[in-house]
């Protein structure tokens, strides 16, 4: 079957949520509150506090990294308040310029500029939609600062390795993954798989393929993530292969929704050889009562069975779902190969309704329906399709031609 015919499956990469605003940095710093800087009572609230963020449970044990101890400037610290206030009530263009005052500010400590970039950054990504620069930038330094516990730290590095990607900067996200991965010795396969995302936008396949191979042998059955895996099979040109995850996902009871059903008949219909197992996944699609038939169904089945040959069968189909169309493309389809099958009435009644529903080339509806006229004996009808017929570019010398010969000329 023609792969044109067909429309391809989309990658369904399983990536972390775009990061939100969040209070973690606030933790941090012990979200001083109200004590006055220089104060007794304020020291000891930092300390206290720094001491609670510094006993977090630890995301990654594992870190290369030594955890930071939360040390903010004392001087700076009404304005870190201030700051992290601002924050609480999401009112990101005051936080961003506070932000900016403690990063150019001499006395500012890691921890004071880390802050401030974390929060200025969180900011930006609440209140621009159009991209992830800004807020790139400002968590980019928060990172180099070095200022913020472990936690908050990589969690910002991999989140800043899926805003870079989602900004068509590919091999710079992949720099902060990596970097991620060999510090953290973490697990995770939401890591993993955002770096496989990455080295497929860099056409990478081959190793992003094998990211996913690895990933899968901690968690065999990741139902998403095997269907990443296939879809770069496909689009490395090794069909073999994506057909066989497939086959896995089949075996292992792992097609369980619509949409896993969809994906999986569509990419086997574009692998040579396999449009029958596609039509065979529909089918039990719908006998398990997961896949529902609609317009999307028959026209695919209809397109298939066509290109097999099994003409019959694509009436069928294409029958089902022409009354579903939002156009009259599919009956028309239908009305031809009706009329190639001499079923003449339904053949006129198929381009009547194509006409109706609207066509992108008329001229073909009414050869359809001239042809069904004279294929049911009735001249006067079949000579009035064709001249409307040859008021179309597309079917104007048919027409003109057939009726010379109706005329006897």
């Amino acid at each position: 079957m023609k792969k044109s015919l067909l429309m391809s499956a989309a990658l369904a990469w399983v990536l972390l949520p775009m990061p939100v605003a969040t209070v973690q940095a606030q933790t941090e710093a012990g979200g001083v509150a109200a004590p006055k800087a220089n104060t007794r009572a304020a020291k000891r609230a930092r300390e206290s506090k720094e001491q609670g963020a510094s006993k977090a449970v630890p995301l990654f044990p594992k870190a290369t990294r030594v955890e930071v101890k939360p040390s903010g400037a004392p001087a700076l610290a009404k304005q870190l308040s201030a700051l992290f206030e601002l924050q609480d009530k999401n009112n990101n263009d005051e936080a961003i310029a506070k932000a900016d005052a403690i990063l150019a500010d001499p006395r500012a400590t890691a921890f004071d500029k880390s802050s401030a970039g974390y929060i200025a950054g969180y900011a930006w990504l609440a209140k621009d939609t159009a991209n992830y620069s800004n807020a790139s930038k400002y968590i980019q330094g928060a990172i180099n600062d070095n200022g913020l516990s472990n936690n908050t730290h990589y969690q910002m590095m991999l989140q800043l390795a899926q805003m870079l990607t989602s900004d068509d900067k590919h091999a710079e996200a992949l720099t902060y993954v990596d970097r991620f991965l060999s510090e953290t010795g973490s697990d995770d396969p939401k890591a993993y798989v955002l770096k496989a995302n990455v080295l497929y936008q860099l056409k990478r396949y081959e190793a992003s393929a094998k990211v996913l191979e690895d990933v899968l042998v901690k968690k065999p059955n990741d139902k998403k993530i095997l269907l990443n895996l296939a879809s770069i099979y496909q689009q490395s040109g090794n069909d073999a292969k994506a057909g066989q995850v497939f086959d896995r996902m089949r075996s292992a009871g792992l097609l369980t929704e619509s949409k896993d059903y969809e994906t999986a008949y569509r990419q086997l219909a574009n692998i040579d050889g396999r449009e029958q197992e596609a039509l065979a996944i529909i089918d039990e699609g719908v006998r398990k009562g997961i896949l529902t038939p609609g317009y999307d169904v028959y026209a695919f089945q209809g397109q298939v069975y066509y290109s097999a040959g099994q003409i019959p069968k694509a009436i069928e189909a294409w029958s089902k779902g022409a009354p579903l169309s939002k156009d009259g493309e599919m009956y028309l389809n239908l009305g031809k190969l009706q009329a190639d099958a001499d079923h003449w009435a339904e053949a006129k009644a198929a381009a009547k309704n194509a006409m109706v529903k609207g066509v992108k080339k008329t001229g073909d509806a009414w050869q359809v329906l001239a042809r069904s006229e004279a294929g049911l004996g009735n001249k006067p009808a079949a000579q009035a399709a064709y001249r409307e017929a040859a008021k179309y570019p597309e079917t104007k010398k048919w027409a003109e031609a057939a009726l010379r010969q109706a005329s006897g000329k």
